[in-house]
């Protein structure tokens, strides 16, 4: 964090502790949908039978995976928003 600092380009916000909990469930919500996707997804990666598929089901694992991680950091910065 003191190297972000010394280069002039990091804003430190405080959250409230309101924030903080929000953005705690926001995460926790998450990493729950991710477990989720990679449960179902990876038992129809189970009963697959050729490689082609099971590395398509792979992809689309890992593209779902972005999809829900990329979604949380838009919540998670609105919430930082919310202080400034």
């Amino acid at each position: 964090m003191e190297k972000l600092r010394a280069r002039d380009d990091f804003e430190q916000v405080e959250l409230s502790d309101a924030q903080k909990a929000e953005i705690a469930e926001i995460r926790s919500r998450t990493r729950a949908k991710i477990a989720e996707v990679e449960i179902h997804l990876e038992g129809k990666l189970r009963q697959m039978g050729s490689l082609e598929e099971a590395e398509a089901l792979r992809d689309e694992i890992k593209k779902e995976k972005t999809r829900l991680e990329e979604d949380m950091e838009k919540k998670v910065s609105k919430v930082r928003q919310q202080s400034s």
